[in-house]
């Protein structure tokens, strides 16, 4: 198609000149802001030729509330966000990360209230309160919701983004099952926090797992570390003392390394399974080492592109597809299949 066709027919649907059109796509000035908002919508609704106008759409800020990256796998979601005007320039949205205390809620309610303000979309990242739900399904009357990693189901949100982690949690149940064999044996369950929703999807199946397949296995305690990585290595050796034939942990979060120092300094780390998430660079040295036994890793620049691209949809900035009702995919990772380091 010609630049004269394309700019007669977004002329046409905006009910202006071809000469108007013409100043508005090269910002030559001198023409209302009603007619170049009406410009820049027809050439966006039309999609035509797109590295001619997209340029000029107007910048949307999106902010994206979570944790602070202390924990790992928010390094990697940080990191895919800021990446995200380099991989989808055309798209003109701008990710701005804010960092909230997922354990005082009240705070974090206040402070999403405020960012919302000043932003055209949420995406969030939080344990399911309901105080924040209340807050969320508030705010999306007003701006578009989207909830990531973890569900926030009765936020009034547009999409979940993220993995099915329930059966994140019935593969790290198979895997342990049959990691310990038919004889069984103890386990031990480390929660981040039982109010994020996808922690507590994971324990239910993998409570699901151990129930139907592989009964011999015991879950002893079910334990929080706070999504602290100090606290977890403490939960643990409390367990330890409490249950000394403990012979698996699922660790559903963070604190890894400090769950290992445990193991080896108790001379553990050839006993004890232990199964966990996210294929961090230390995770990934620990499963090399042995003293990880399985990582079941998700996909957070995956995540982050896919809630972009739900939004880019909602604005009318994009015709791909996104499957709403497809959780997004995760890798399984032993030994023999770790992948070298970056």
């Amino acid at each position: 198609m010609s630049r004269k066709t394309t700019l007669m027919q977004i002329a046409e649907a905006s009910g202006v000149s071809m000469s108007t059109v013409d100043r508005v796509l090269n910002q030559r000035g001198g023409v209302s802001p009603a007619k170049e908002a009406r410009v820049l919508e027809w050439a966006n609704k039309l999609n035509l030729d797109r590295v001619l106008f997209r340029g000029y759409l107007p910048l949307l800020k999106v902010a994206v509330v979570m944790q602070s990256p202390r924990n790992p796998f928010y390094i990697g979601l940080r990191d895919a966000f800021n990446d995200i005007r380099t991989l989808l320039p055309d798209l003109r949205i701008h990710c701005a990360l804010h960092y909230v205390d997922v354990t005082d809620m009240t705070a974090t309610c206040a402070r999403i209230s405020q960012i919302a303000g000043s932003h055209d979309a949420l995406i969030v990242v939080c344990p399911n309160d309901p105080k924040l739900a209340d807050t969320l399904r508030q705010l999306s009357h007003r701006l578009p919701v989207i909830t990531l990693v973890t569900d926030l189901p009765d936020s009034g949100r547009i999409a979940y983004v993220g993995p099915d982690n329930r059966q994140m949690g019935r593969a790290a149940g198979e895997l342990m099952g049959r990691f310990i064999g038919p004889a069984g044996g103890q386990v031990l369950l480390v929660l981040g926090l039982h109010r994020i929703t996808g922690h507590e999807q994971r324990e239910m199946g993998f409570r699901s797992v151990l129930r139907e397949r592989f009964p011999a296995c015991t879950i002893v305690d079910a334990v929080e570390s706070g999504e602290d990585q100090t606290r977890a290595g403490q939960v643990v050796a409390d367990a330890l003392l409490r249950y000394p034939q403990i012979c698996g942990i699922y660790n559903v979060s963070a604190g890894n390394s400090a769950i290992s120092r445990e193991l080896r300094s108790r001379r553990l780390q050839d006993r004890v399974v232990l199964i966990t998430h996210e294929l961090t660079p230390e995770r990934r040295a620990m499963l090399r080492d042995g003293v990880i036994d399985a990582i079941i890793d998700q996909n957070p620049r995956l995540e982050a592109q896919k809630a972009v691209q739900v939004l880019a949809r909602h604005f009318e900035r994009s015709k791909l597809e996104v499957k709403l009702e497809e959780c997004t995919p995760f890798n399984i990772f032993i030994r023999e299949n770790c992948p070298a380091a970056d």
